[in-house]
């Protein structure tokens, strides 16, 4: 890559490039003679050092160009950017060092001094330790789990990001400072595009005009169709409507990176016309060129890579950007929000099945990147809707950006029976009992280690190894005894299962002892599963009884296994919602058979005789079911472990 000096016309830029440098220029008759500055003259003499940069040093320019040119003051044309940005962050990445007897900090990368008010930061964080990102004075402090250690605030964990020039935006945060207003909303019907090979459910045809009448009428949208009703697949008849107006390139798709396969399988099924314009952007052979991209139709890029190529992506106008599992914006402090909300684009569209998880500012958040302003600011947002609960009126101010049907009223004569069997009700083991008994011993602490107490309980129920390191032995869990006769019942029938659970350990513990006694293979997606696509193909291809292990978040989303139809939640997830999308992997379009929904829940009554954590979160998740299908009332999973801790601690 070239470096090229550019001046405030041809002459200046001939000029600074050497050409002519000992003569004026004329032009029209006039003769004009160029001085240059001592700063002009100190860059120049710098950018002559790395004239072209090679191999490596294209990307670590464009992750951080003070690596190469230490000395330089960067700057960026501001009028590239979106109007919501307002200019560039440098982050300070500070790390300690004790010498002579006192703190020093230092940038963890470039080595240069970081002087800060450290009692100052520390306060900022008190305030709100869940951000990344601190203003003093004039720097931003990035704050990570290291520095944060450092402080003294918590343990320090892995970190991945290393971004250190950002897009500093209009945030909405405390004032609404950047408005875009709606234009008309009109609802029009569209012709389905004839390279689509795929016919559309009415429901779907509906999605996919409401999608072509608000880019037509400049609005945006957030599509909130239930778990498996084919979001995807009404967002991909859009992008080929938007090819027949010629509004197709460039667009960009936002996504987790795990569905990226999943979508290029989708398109390639679906869309034939579209695959060879696809477009990922990914690993370190990833093209950081404005250009380029600006040519691409489709781009798809993870929300981490977006974050760390912000500079490039955000001077690129975009016809159409679609963020799917917007849920992994719903924080508006973290940087992957604030990097999609400066992108530039005509179109916006969000796609998730659950805006709200924990709390209404997460529905905040996507409609700020949606509609900025139509949600007003945050602050005014939480007068509003947050501190007093008004969920009419906010479903009011929704209505003409938001879209949302369930299964239930749009597949209910489509879809096979979905049948949620009677909980299975186990007896402890004696050993289960022993470990419970001195763990219930700890729960009287403060509510971290009484939190900590009801994760091993709901560990040692589902197998006691998981928290002795033994080795494991069947008989030491009911649960595992259960889950193989049910097994063998399945087998019969010829027919497949999901398990779900989050615990590693139980993972490997259960595809031991399924593989051992059935001779099968047993594929596992959790967090760690890089082709989650290929093993979900395979295992939907594969005839016959067969098994597989996921866990509830990590499998939750952008799969389709509906080879299976039966689903056993070896444990239980604290949110009605999340258990529901887990389900929602087998019943969904594609299913022809009726689901099977199982519950396993150890008792152990004498230890917590007014029931088990097991026993209590299904006796309150039975009662929050409702609240699960309601996807903008927030479900407050903190409060629900609360109330799970006073019942038990109550014995």
């Amino acid at each position: 890559m070239v470096l090229e000096v550019k001046g405030a016309s041809p002459a200046i830029t001939d000029h600074l490039n050497g050409q002519g440098r000992k003569l004026p220029v004329s032009s029209e008759g006039k003769r004009t003679r160029f001085a240059e500055s001592q700063q002009v003259k100190s860059d120049l003499k710098e950018l002559r050092k790395h004239p072209v940069l090679h191999d490596e040093e294209i990307p670590q320019f464009f992750d951080n160009p003070k690596s190469l040119f230490p000395d330089h003051e960067f700057s960026f044309d501001i009028e590239s950017f979106s109007e919501r940005v307002k200019g560039f962050i440098t982050i300070a990445r500070p790390r300690s060092v004790f010498r002579n007897g006192k703190t020093e900090w230092f940038d963890s990368e470039s080595g240069e001094p970081v002087p800060f008010d450290e009692e100052e930061l520390k306060k900022e964080i008190e305030k709100d330790p869940k951000r990344s990102f601190y203003r003093l004075a004039s720097t931003y402090i990035y704050a990570g789990n290291g520095l944060k250690a450092d402080l003294g605030f918590g343990k320090e964990e892995k970190e991945s990001d290393s971004t250190r020039v950002t897009l500093d935006i209009y945030d909405n945060e405390r004032a609404l400072e950047y408005d875009v207003k709606a234009k008309g909303r009109g609802f029009e019907s569209f012709p389905i595009p004839k390279t689509l090979q795929a016919n559309l459910y009415d429901y779907q045809k509906e999605g996919f005009d409401w999608l072509c009448s608000l880019e037509k009428s400049g609005s945006a949208g957030l599509l909130a169709d239930d778990m498996g009703l084919g979001k995807t697949m009404q967002v991909i008849a859009f992008l080929l409507h938007q090819r027949e107006q010629d509004k197709l390139v460039p667009s960009l798709i936002v996504l987790p990176i795990a569905l990226i396969e999943n979508w290029k399988n989708e398109i390639e099924k679906f869309a034939p016309v579209l695959k060879d314009s696809i477009y990922i952007h990914q690993g370190s052979q990833r093209i950081k060129d404005v250009a380029f991209l600006e040519n691409q139709p489709l781009t798809f890029i993870s929300y981490d890579t977006l974050k760390v190529d912000q500079l490039i992506f955000g001077q690129v106008t975009y016809q159409n950007i679609i963020a799917d599992e917007a849920q992994n914006i719903k924080s508006h402090l973290s940087s992957r929000s604030r990097a999609l909300r400066a992108m530039k684009g005509n179109f916006r569209l969000a796609m998730t099945g659950t805006p709200v998880e924990n709390g209404l500012e997460e529905l905040w958040t996507i409609m700020d990147f949606v509609a900025p302003g139509e949600m007003f600011s945050l602050a005014e947002f939480k007068a509003q809707f947050v501190k007093q609960t008004n969920h009419e009126l906010l479903m009011t101010k929704l209505k003409d950006f938001y879209l949302r049907r369930t299964k239930q009223e749009v597949l209910a004569d489509r879809l096979p029976q979905k049948h949620l069997l009677a909980p299975v009700y186990l007896n402890a083991s004696a050993k289960q009992k022993h470990l419970a008994g001195t763990v219930r011993s700890s729960m009287s602490g403060g509510q971290a280690s009484a939190l900590n107490a009801l994760m091993h309980l709901r560990q040692l129920y589902a197998h006691p190894a998981v928290v002795t390191d033994e080795e494991p032995l069947v008989r030491d869990s009911p649960k595992l005894v259960e889950l193989m006769a049910l097994l063998g019942r399945v087998q019969k029938q010829q027919e497949k299962v999901l398990v779900f659970t989050e615990f590693r350990k139980v993972h490997s513990i259960l595809k031991t002892e399924i593989t051992k006694k059935y001779g099968i293979h047993v594929p596992v997606i959790d967090g760690t599963t890089a082709n989650r696509s290929e093993v979900v193909r395979q295992f939907n291809e594969k005839s016959g009884f067969a098994v597989m292990l996921l866990s509830p978040k990590a499998a939750g989303v952008g799969l389709t296994i509906t080879s299976a139809n039966h689903v056993i939640h070896f444990t239980r997830w604290w949110n009605p919602a999340v258990e529901n999308q887990a389900t929602d992997r087998a019943y969904r379009i594609g299913q022809t058979k009726d689901v099977y929904v199982y519950q396993l829940i150890t008792k152990d009554a004498e230890n917590f005789p007014k029931g088990t954590v097991e026993e209590l979160m299904h006796e309150l998740l039975s009662e929050k079911s409702a609240l699960a299908e309601n996807v903008i009332v927030p479900f407050d999973t903190a409060s629900f472990q609360r109330q799970v801790l006073e019942k038990m601690k109550s014995v």
